[in-house]
């Protein structure tokens, strides 16, 4: 169960080729991390970029449980590409996850591949969409592999597959700070 959550709360990678630095592009929707172009219609036309929390309800079931048991999950996400993830459990126990992220905007929802560096380097990859001051982001780990199948925008929110989840278990509600 611990590489679903690495998964959900994992900092995404460069999978664009050197174009992180692209914050607007319309034509394709893809790399587009900041979704601050006009016209632009996809999972970035709200950005992911900011300070987001998750806690109470908001929580993805498979975090708030055993053996997890998260009270809250804080999530920085840099228009450089970066990503700081904290998480806090019932014991006042945290953790720390940094890493490079990239987005694809061109659909709804946007997807996202996270390159973890820290503490360990770690693939994650799924969905997340922006709708005001909401982020719904559902992502797994794939690299390592541990047998889980992540999101698509095909297959939509609560789509993570593997052995012991429900559908939506996976599935983090974030508010913008």
């Amino acid at each position: 169960m611990i590489p679903v959550l690495l998964l959900l709360a994992c900092a995404p990678d460069d999978v664009t080729d050197g174009v992180l630095g692209d914050t607007g592009n319309i034509d394709s929707g893809v790399h587009d991390i900041g979704g601050d172009s006009a016209g632009d219609t996809g999972a970035g036309a709200q950005s992911i970029v900011g300070d987001w929390l998750s806690q109470g309800a908001d929580l993805a079931p498979l975090l708030s449980a055993d053996p997890f048991n998260y009270v809250s999950i804080a999530a920085a996400f840099g228009a450089d590409g970066s990503y700081n993830v904290q998480s806090t459990d019932a014991s006042g126990q945290s953790g720390t996850l940094r890493g490079t992220f990239a987005v694809d905007t061109s659909t709804v929802p946007g997807s996202i591949t996270l390159s973890q560096s820290a503490p360990y380097t770690a693939t994650a990859s799924g969905i997340w969409q922006v709708d005001g001051s909401k982020l719904t982001y559902e992502v797994v780990q794939t690299d390592p592999d541990y047998g889980f199948t992540p999101p698509t925008p095909a297959t939509g929110f609560g789509s993570t597959a593997g052995d012991g989840l429900n559908p939506g278990d996976n599935v983090q509600i974030y508010r913008r700070q």
